[in-house]
C-alpha cells in the first residue's frame, strides 16, 4: 500500500472514531437500549405476540377442557393455579405469576353478604334490557368514614338466574381461564345450566401461553366465548382483532355493580373491551400490611387503620410510621416492597393512559415525576425501606414494620401457606390500602383484569348472550362469599373500600413491551435502581418518551 494511500485511511479512522466519541456523549434523550440483564417483572410480556405463528390446526396444546357435570372430582388445591411452578416464596409485588397465578384461584370471591341491611337500589335498561338485579348496601362496622359495601345476597343471585331468557336453554358456552379448574368454578356453572339450560365448560391454558392460545383458537374457528385481558396483555387482545367491543352484546352497562372505573382502563378511544364487577377478586389491589406489635413497641399511637379510619392515611402518614419503625443498625426497617411502581400508581399516574382520545403518553407528566422522586427518597434519602426486595419475607421474619402487596395476601386459606395469615399470629397484623399523595383523592393503585367476548363467527347472537349472561353470574363473587375467605372483616372492608375509589391499573406494560424490545422492568430500574440516579431521574425517564411513542404509533397504525 503507497505510504498517502494509508495516511488518507487513518485520517478517516480518526474522524469515526471522533463522531463515535461525541455520539456516545450525547446520551440524554436518545432512546434507551434494551437490557436484558435487568431483572423483569412476573408475567412480563417481553415477547412478541403479535407476530406469533399460531398453529391454528391444533387448538389443544396446553390446554385441558373441564365439563361442568363434573363437580365432586375437581381438585381444590389451587396452590399452582398456571400449570407451572408458583413458588410463592417470592411472591413478587402482586404481578401476573403469582398475583394472577396465585391469587385467582378456587374461590374467587370478594363480596361479603353478612351484616346490616339499609337501602336498596335498582340498575338500569337502556338498549338491550341486561340484568337488573336488586342490590343490597351493607353498612360497613369499622368506622362512619369507610364508604358503605355493595354486595349480592342469595336471593339476587336467583334473580340474575331468572332473567336469563327461555330461548338461549341449549346453548353451549366455553371459557378460557388460566387457573386450575376449581370446585368452586364447576358449582358455578352446574347452578347456571340448571337454572337456564346454557352449557358451560372451561378451557385452561398456561398463563404464559395464554394469548397464543386465544390466538390459535380465533384462527381455527374454534373462539372461546369467555376470554380475559389482564393489565399487562392490555392493548394486545385489541390490535390483534382477538376481542370484540362488549357494546356488541347491546347491553346496558350502567348499572352500579359494574366497575367502569376499571372497565375504562381497558378501553380505547371509549370503546370498552372487557367487564369488570365490583367486589370481584380477579383483580390485584395494592394494600399496605402492618405489625401492631413492632408498631407498638417503637410508639407509633396511631396505626395506619386509625388514619385510614379518620381520613388522614397518604404519603407522608405512611412514611412517618416507616421513620419511626426503622432501625437500620439493628436490621429494621419501616416498610418492604418489591416494585415501587406502587407510588406512581396510587397518585392516578402510569406511563401511558388510555382515555376517549386513545392512548396517551403520560410520561412527562409532573405528578408521575413527583411520584418516582418520592419513591427514590424513600430509598436512599429516609432509608426505610427493605432493600432486598424480597417480597413479604422481612415481614414475615419481623424485620420490616409494613409491606406493601397484592391483595390477594390477605386470602385465608391453608394452602396459601406464603399468604399474611399463615405466617403471622392472629391479631397480630392489620391491613389498609396503599396510601395515595396527601391533599388528593384517593386512587386504588392496581393490577386490574377484565372479561369480555372474542371474536369469532359462532360469538354473535344467541351465543353472545348466554356468554354474556354467565359472565355476569360468574363475576358475581358476592353471591358465593364465604365468611372465611378473608380472615377479619377488616381484609373485607379494605376491599370494598377500593372497588369504590378512582383505580389506576398498571396497563402501561402492554405497551412498553408492544413488539418485544423492552421487559416490564426496563423503566423502573433505569429511574431507580442506583443511589446517584436522582439526579438523573428527570431526564432517563423523559428519555423513554420516544420508545412509547413509537409503540404507542405502532399500537395506532395497526388498530387503524
Amino acid at each position: 500500500m503507497k505510504k498517502a494511500s494509508f495516511k488518507r485511511i487513518m485520517s478517516l479512522l480518526a474522524v469515526v472514531l471522533v463522531v463515535s466519541m461525541l455520539l456516545a456523549m450525547v446520551g440524554c434523550g436518545k432512546k434507551p437500549e434494551p437490557d436484558s440483564s435487568k431483572p423483569t417483572l412476573p408475567g412480563d410480556v417481553s415477547t412478541d405476540v403479535s407476530s406469533d405463528e399460531s398453529d391454528s390446526s391444533d387448538v389443544s396444546d396446553d390446554t385441558t377442557t373441564t365439563d361442568s357435570s363434573d363437580v365432586s372430582g375437581e381438585s381444590t388445591d389451587n396452590s399452582d393455579v398456571s400449570g407451572g411452578s408458583t413458588d410463592n416464596s417470592d411472591v413478587s409485588g402482586d404481578s401476573t405469576t403469582a398475583g394472577k397465578t396465585t391469587g385467582k384461584t378456587d374461590g374467587k370471591t370478594s363480596g361479603k353478604t353478612n351484616g346490616k341491611t339499609s337501602t336498596t337500589t335498582t340498575g338500569k335498561t337502556n338498549g338491550k334490557p341486561g340484568p337488573i338485579v336488586t342490590q343490597k348496601t351493607t353498612k360497613s362496622t369499622t368506622s362512619t368514614n369507610v364508604p358503605t359495601k355493595t354486595t349480592l345476597d342469595e336471593q339476587d343471585k336467583d334473580n340474575v338466574l331468572a332473567q336469563v331468557p327461555e330461548k338461549l336453554k341449549g346453548q353451549k358456552i366455553k371459557m378460557l381461564i388460566w387457573w386450575t379448574v376449581g370446585t368452586e368454578d364447576n358449582i358455578k356453572a352446574k347452578a347456571f345450566e340448571d337454572a337456564t339450560g346454557i352449557k358451560v365448560t372451561y378451557e385452561t391454558a398456561e398463563l404464559g401461553k395464554y394469548q397464543t392460545r386465544l390466538s390459535s383458537m380465533v384462527m381455527a374457528s374454534n373462539s372461546p366465548a369467555l376470554s380475559a385481558i389482564i393489565n399487562e396483555w392490555y392493548p394486545q387482545p385489541i390490535t390483534r382483532k382477538l376481542m370484540q367491543p362488549i357494546s356488541a352484546t347491546g347491553w346496558d352497562y350502567t348499572e352500579d355493580i359494574y366497575a367502569t372505573a376499571m372497565m375504562d382502563q381497558f378501553s380505547y378511544k371509549g370503546q370498552h373491551y372487557g367487564i369488570a364487577l365490583k367486589g370481584s377478586t380477579m383483580s390485584t389491589f395494592m394494600v399496605m400490611f402492618y405489625n401492631k406489635k413492632i408498631l407498638q413497641q417503637k410508639g407509633v399511637t396511631k396505626t395506619p387503620s386509625d388514619l385510614w379510619k379518620e381520613g388522614n392515611w397518604n404519603w407522608e402518614t405512611c412514611l412517618d410510621i416507616a421513620q419511626k419503625t426503622t432501625d437500620n443498625a439493628k436490621g429494621q426497617t419501616g416498610m418492604s416492597l418489591t416494585y415501587q411502581n406502587y407510588w406512581m400508581l396510587s397518585a392516578g399516574q402510569d406511563f401511558v393512559l388510555a382515555d376517549k382520545e386513545g392512548l396517551k403518553n403520560n410520561i412527562k407528566n409532573e405528578d408521575l415525576l413527583e411520584a418516582w422522586y418520592f419513591a427514590w427518597d424513600v430509598i436512599y434519602t429516609h432509608k426505610v425501606v427493605d432493600t432486598s426486595f424480597t417480597a413479604a419475607n422481612p415481614f414475615f421474619a419481623g424485620n420490616s414494620a409494613m409491606f406493601a402487596g397484592g391483595s390477594f395476601f390477605m386470602q385465608a386459606e391453608a394452602s396459601r401457606n406464603n399468604y399474611v395469615p399463615q405466617n403471622m399470629e392472629p391479631g397480630s397484623w392489620g391491613v389498609v390500602p396503599f396510601p395515595s399523595p396527601k391533599g388528593m383523592a384517593p386512587v386504588a393503585a392496581c393490577e386490574g383484569t377484565v372479561w369480555g367476548f372474542p371474536t369469532g363467527k359462532k360469538n354473535t347472537g344467541d351465543t353472545l348472550q348466554a356468554a354474556m349472561w354467565y359472565l355476569r353470574y360468574f363475576l358475581d363473587d358476592a353471591a358465593y362469599a364465604s365468611p372465611d375467605y378473608y380472615p377479619t372483616d377488616e381484609c373485607w372492608d379494605v376491599m370494598d373500600w377500593m372497588w369504590k375509589q378512582k383505580i389506576q391499573s398498571f396497563n402501561s406494560i402492554g405497551v412498553l413491551t408492544y413488539g418485544g424490545e423492552y421487559t416490564a422492568a426496563s423503566i423502573q430500574y433505569n429511574l431507580i435502581d442506583e443511589a446517584d440516579s436522582k439526579s438523573k431521574l428527570k431526564s432517563n425517564l423523559d428519555s423513554w418518551y420516544s420508545v412509547l411513542d413509537a409503540n404507542i404509533t405502532k399500537i395506532v397504525n395497526e388498530l387503524a
